[in-house]
């Protein structure tokens, strides 16, 4: 479990920013940070069909007053790119991304090339505020600034998970 210790990390920072609803659609690598949430019976995790589904979820649970998380592989910011410009930067609801970075160095899946180029692309168009840290030490530098970022803009953020961090996913 020490190759994971990332993901524990990414659990800790989020949950120490009081975010205790996730909703996911999972895959691989954002499993490693959902085991650690769903041992947790302080957080809720929630599987969605799709990603604007969890979307809508989550900002509905903001205007209830909660905050939330949306972990998933990165082709699936592709799937709420509408939802999250037309919903949470259009009415300022905050909500924190946790992506992993599929497509890029070490990668072994020709379809996920195109998407894993083009994420840090889609953020910047959206104005959604990302990092990328390659090591825990750069996550735990970055990662609490970032949520407390989404909080006090009411936008959302996102945590990319390159494969350099996570190990990646092997073919």
């Amino acid at each position: 479990m020490a190759e994971q210790s990332w993901a524990k990390h990414v659990a800790d920072v989020l949950r120490r920013n009081d975010i205790r609803l996730y909703a996911t659609v999972p895959d691989y690598i954002v499993s490693h940070v959902l085991d650690v949430l769903w041992a947790d019976p302080g957080v809720r995790v929630v599987t969605t069909t799709r990603e604007e589904e969890a979307v809508g979820l989550l900002s509905g649970a903001w205007l209830a007053g909660h905050r939330g998380a949306l972990l998933m592989q990165n082709s699936g910011l592709g799937n709420c790119t509408n939802a999250l410009a037309s919903l949470n930067m259009a009415s300022m609801i905050p909500m924190v991304l946790v992506m992993s970075h599929r497509g890029d160095l070490g990668e072994f899946n020709p379809a996920q090339v195109p998407m894993g180029r083009a994420v840090t692309h889609i953020l910047d168009a959206l104005g959604i505020r990302w990092i990328r840290p390659t090591s825990i030490a750069e996550l735990e530098q970055q990662t609490d600034g970032l949520v407390k970022l989404c909080y006090v803009s009411a936008q959302p953020v996102a945590i990319v998970l390159p494969s350099e961090l996570t190990g990646g996913k092997r073919g």
